[in-house]
């Protein structure tokens, strides 16, 4: 598990440290550098999965994160020469200044340790930028490992090729369907009977009907309307809400124990009810032995986090809050934790306070 990360002269920080628990929460307004620190983690990663990790480098662009030129990284007050990013610990080091400024990559100042659950544990990672609701979907093409695609673009794939396999994340899949398995808990749960369970408590009554078309490389999914299946729905003709919250729900199913999910803005497109919802859905799977690192705009993802440590009885520290500010230039980081009555520990100003400010305006 991640819990620590130190970032040095890398982008808008000249130096700054964040603390991680089980689930984890970055916030702040917009430009502040909350994303910087994810970017920091993706950034190793994508090295790891690249190989150039193992060869005593950073890409620069890849598979998550495209960031440009070593220039475009070096914060422009750095304090010294090193670039540096530290993993608990685990440091990443580059000097600037033997470094080419127009490179994709930069050279570590020493051999990296792989050791890491980061990058020997199971990871999954959506960007904010979530593919919108399409007709078919393509198939994801190298069977060896689940990839839902940062844009959750193999989520219908994946799903069809093991819905009928057990679900990854047997301790998440039984909670779900706790309902559903009382008279046979050792039974494994499958995929697919643990995702539709997931949906339906973000979406009452969700049902998905799915369809490979082998000879198309391609596979697509419909709602059926009113619950006929007869009668139905094409994705693009239904709210984006359902499309952009389906891989993240798949997600969290194929997350394995000691694993890593990284989701950027889990509440595009969601109404306030669902977006509590899925708060508490991704609570109970940080619970499951899932390391959960979001970053969010939303009160409703605190709130939905807090209502359920409450009412789960989840120790003080589990959640962790990262809140990012910047003024004048100059980064702050406020840790906050949400102790086990759903308190915060801390607040720091900006921290979801609009809609007191804007009750105030009217009154």
């Amino acid at each position: 598990m991640i819990k620590s990360l130190q970032i040095a002269n890398f982008k808008c920080f000249k130096d700054a440290h964040f603390q991680f628990s089980q689930l984890t929460v970055f916030c702040g307004a917009n430009s502040a550098g909350k994303s910087t620190a994810l970017q920091a983690l993706l950034l190793l990663k994508q090295s790891q999965n690249n190989g150039s990790l193992s060869k005593n480098s950073l890409s620069l662009a890849g598979e998550y994160f495209s960031f440009g030129h070593v220039t475009d990284i070096f914060n422009h007050d750095a304090l010294n020469d090193n670039i540096q990013i530290v993993l608990d610990d685990n440091v990443f080091s580059s000097n600037f200044k033997n470094q080419n400024p127009d490179d994709y990559f930069l050279t570590l100042s020493a051999s990296p340790s792989l050791s890491h659950s980061l990058f020997t544990s199971s990871f999954h990672y959506l960007s904010a930028y979530r593919l919108c609701p399409q007709n078919s979907y393509d198939t994801n093409c190298n069977p060896s490992v689940i990839d839902i695609g940062i844009y959750g673009q193999y989520a219908i794939s994946e799903l069809i090729r093991y819905k009928d396999s057990p679900a990854p994340n047997q301790l998440l899949a039984k909670k779900v369907c706790a309902h559903l398995i009382e008279k046979d808990g050792d039974r494994q749960v499958k995929l697919e009977i643990a995702f539709r369970e997931a949906m339906k408590k973000i979406t009452h009554g969700f049902e998905i009907n799915l369809t490979d078309h082998k000879n198309l490389d391609k596979v697509s999914n419909t709602f059926p309307a009113g619950g006929k299946s007869i009668n139905e729905v094409r994705p693009v003709n239904t709210g984006f809400g359902i499309s952009y919250v389906l891989p993240i729900v798949l997600a969290m199913l194929c997350t394995t124990e000691g694993g890593h999910l990284l989701i950027e803005n889990p509440e595009v497109h969601l109404h306030p009810a669902a977006q509590s919802m899925l708060a508490e859905l991704l609570t109970m799977a940080s619970t499951c032995g899932i390391q959960i690192i979001l970053e969010t705009h939303s009160d409703h993802i605190i709130n939905g986090i807090r209502a359920h440590v409450k009412e789960n009885g989840i120790d003080h520290g589990f959640v962790t809050i990262n809140s990012v500010s910047a003024l004048n230039g100059q980064r702050k980081v406020t840790k906050i934790l949400i102790d086990g009555d759903g308190g915060l520990t801390d607040m720091d100003t900006g921290f979801f306070d609009q809609a007191e400010k804007d009750l105030l305006r009217l009154f």
